[in-house]
This record gives C-alpha cells, sequence and structure tokens, in this order.
C-alpha cells in the first residue's frame, strides 16, 4: 500500500483491547514519512459516548476538548467517499505515530486487514489537522510536525 496523506483506511475486524470484541474501524492518515504513519486511530467513532453537539459539521471544542463532527452522507473524500453514519474524530489522545512495519506485519499475519477508501480533499485534510492541533494531549514532537505539514498544504 503507498501510504500518503489524508488516506482513509477500514481496519478489518479490528480486536478491541478492552473487551476482546472485533468490528471494523476507520483511520484516517495525517501525515507520512519514510517510515512512519500519523494516524487518527482508536477514537474516530460513530459513537458520541462525550454527548457533544452533532449540529455543526467540522471542528468544535467541548469543555476544552476539541472534536471534528462528519455528518452522514457528508462528502468528505475526492472519489466521493463519505461515512453512512454520524462520524466522530475526538483529539484527546487518539493521535498516535504507527511504523508501516507495523501494519505490514499484522496484514502478512492477517490480524486484520487493511482497505483503502479514499483520500480526503486537501481542503478537508487541512481542517481535520487545524482542529486536532488545538488539542493539549498532542505530543509536542508530533504538533510541531502537523503545524509544519498544515502550513504547506
Amino acid at each position: 500500500m503507498l501510504w500518503k496523506p489524508g488516506q482513509i483506511l477500514r481496519i478489518n475486524n479490528y480486536k478491541f483491547e478492552d473487551d476482546g470484541s472485533t468490528k471494523d474501524k476507520y483511520a484516517i492518515v495525517l501525515y507520512t514519512n519514510d517510515t512512519e504513519a500519523y494516524l487518527i486511530h482508536s477514537l474516530t467513532t460513530s459513537q458520541n459516548n462525550l454527548s457533544v453537539g452533532t449540529g455543526n459539521y467540522g471542528c468544535s471544542v467541548h469543555h476544552n476538548v476539541p472534536y471534528y463532527f462528519i455528518p452522514k452522507n457528508q462528502v468528505i473524500g475526492d472519489q466521493g467517499y463519505y461515512f453512512d453514519r454520524d462520524t466522530f474524530i475526538f483529539f484527546s489522545g487518539n493521535i498516535r505515530k504507527e511504523q508501516y512495519s507495523k501494519f505490514k506485519i499484522a496484514a502478512s499475519k492477517q490480524i486484520f486487514g487493511l482497505a483503502n477508501l479514499g483520500n480526503l480533499t486537501n481542503e478537508e485534510l487541512k481542517r481535520i489537522i487545524k482542529c486536532a492541533l488545538k488539542s493539549r494531549f498532542i505530543p509536542s514532537d508530533i504538533e510541531t510536525l502537523l503545524r509544519a505539514f498544515k502550513d504547506s498544504l
């Protein structure tokens, strides 16, 4: 798989650590380089566990926690991709640096499968990164990279 910023990925049969259950999970690649991918991963969800507002498409802040809301059927991808459910991206501790090798090993052992669903438009990617940068939970090294990358889009 060719990794690039803005990819929308579906992780098939993602295994949740807390209860061992599995279901498909979604990730959005924010930034890439030769050895790493920066992913929004664990809290890209259709579950509104924080009871945040769903009226505003895009970035909002709830009790000092920024989140990005994508209404169902809102086209966000360059090939017409949309989520079929209201989707939230919460930025509280869920922007992680992941090694490409982790995904290659997991795919080769069939721990999970990856499906590339398309790419965010540059404008959508920039809006999501801008929202993420409002979070005080992003490690400073990742924040620095994302800030520079956002400015280059």
